[in-house]
């Protein structure tokens, strides 16, 4: 596989623990339904979005957060260009839909934008926004 790169969503990580630390502490004062799903929650989110994977080989794109209970592809083939680019704030994390995009990301404003054969845009923040993009790059130069 000629690129694997694992990005850790620091950003999530803490603002998931400074909730959970507010609700333990209202839990403490007063033990609530409520503040206990909101901490499963927080649970399921840390979990499910702790990391985001990319990987480059067998002649596709894959990304997956996580432990990889979902993974997304993208066939080389169906892929027109590729660019590092600079996200706004606003454009947040996890799975994101914006104007012109489609946006994967858990920490940080650097990603690769994947214009599509088919009009659509992919990106995929990542904290080696040039090395992801060359790698593809180097694999276009290929044909592979």
């Amino acid at each position: 596989m000629p690129y694997r790169h694992t990005e850790f969503g620091t950003l999530i990580l803490v603002v998931c623990l400074i909730i959970a630390a507010l609700g333990a502490a209202m839990m403490w004062h007063k033990a609530q339904a409520p503040m206990i799903l909101m901490l499963a929650i927080l649970g399921a989110v840390v979990v499910f979005f702790h990391s985001l994977t990319v990987e480059i080989g067998d002649n596709e794109l894959r990304w997956h957060f996580g432990p990889g209970l979902w993974t997304y592809r993208l066939p080389q083939n169906e892929i027109e260009s590729v660019a590092a680019v600079h996200n706004h704030w606003w454009n947040g994390f996890g799975i994101r839909t914006a104007p012109g995009f489609t946006l994967y990301n858990v920490s940080g404003l650097d990603a690769v934008e994947f214009k599509l054969k088919s009009g659509g845009v992919k990106r995929i923040g990542t904290d080696d926004p040039t090395g992801l993009a060359a790698v593809m790059r180097t694999q276009f130069e290929r044909g592979a």
